[in-house]
């Protein structure tokens, strides 16, 4: 299991994620059932319109981590949505952009 979650941390920092101890002010919260090891990505079910709207996301999980994306779909059993890091985008005049889509910053918390 050490090495799934050190993949999935690998990963969320590629993808402009962090891992933090405590939640800052300010920031939308969160939990997720699982991570997913090969790209970063977080199952959240509990969730509202706020999440698609801050800029700032924290997410609190339990280390609880799948391997890939096809075993994390084998998981779902509620309706949810998968969450990664800030995107990134240079389609536009080749300027990169970051966080087109979701949060700006997005941290995960280890419970």
């Amino acid at each position: 299991m050490k090495e799934l979650t050190d993949k999935f941390i690998k990963n969320l920092k590629l993808a402009g994620g962090e891992i933090l101890n405590e939640i800052p002010e300010g920031w939308y919260v969160t939990e997720a059932k699982f991570g997913v090891a090969e790209n970063g990505a977080v199952w959240v079910e509990d969730y509202q319109k706020d999440l698609f709207l801050s800029e700032n996301v924290a997410v609190k999980m339990p280390k609880k981590v799948v391997p890939t994306m096809h075993e994390a779909v084998e998981m779902i059993e509620n309706p949810g949505v998968f969450i990664s890091g800030p995107s990134k985008t240079a389609d536009v005049e080749s300027f990169l952009v970051f966080g087109a889509h979701g949060p700006m910053k997005f941290a995960i918390i280890f419970e």
